[in-house]
């Protein structure tokens, strides 16, 4: 067990780790696949981060 990942997963509640989830999936509703780049938050789509951040947060999980 990756000892980083367990501090990251005591960060938050399981209810607040599934607060989380739901509103990364509701954030999804926002991507707009023809948008400018430069209207985008570091040039990248909101389903590009939403993605990376869900790879992240499964990575903790998986390491702890």
């Amino acid at each position: 067990m990756s000892l980083s990942a367990k501090v990251y997963r005591q960060l938050f509640t399981d209810a607040e780790w599934d607060t989380i989830s739901a509103a990364l999936d509701d954030y999804l509703c926002y991507d707009d696949p023809d948008a400018d780049e430069e209207e985008l938050i570091g040039g990248v789509s909101v389903a590009d981060r939403v993605s990376s951040i869900q790879q992240k947060i499964n990575t903790i999980f998986q390491q702890s």
